[in-house]
């Protein structure tokens, strides 16, 4: 739209009033969005501060994937009976069918 005239023709004007309105939707958009996400941030604590209030209480707190790898370590390992290594091979499963 040309600001610089004096006068506008009616499709001009109709441009630029749906351009002020698109942009106020991705305005309202973004700021819902970042409401959002603070009231996320307000709800939730993340995992690390959750470590350590629990190591503080003497509990270790392991994430899926921590104990994937131990599963993993211990089928592998040839010092595992041959029971350990099952045993190890179906919590693995629960695990890997969770993913």
């Amino acid at each position: 739209v040309n600001v610089d005239a004096n006068s506008f023709t009616s499709e001009e004007l109709k441009k630029a009033l749906a351009k002020m309105k698109e942009s106020e939707k991705a305005e309202r958009k973004v700021s819902f969005l970042f409401l959002k996400k603070c009231t996320v941030r307000k709800k939730f604590r993340p995992i690390e501060q959750l470590k350590e209030e629990f190591e503080k209480l003497n509990m270790k707190i392991e994430t899926d994937y921590e104990i994937m790898v131990k599963l993993i370590s211990k089928f592998n390992s040839s010092a595992s009976t041959l029971d350990e290594k099952v045993a190890a091979l179906y919590d693995l499963e629960y695990y890997v069918h969770q993913v």
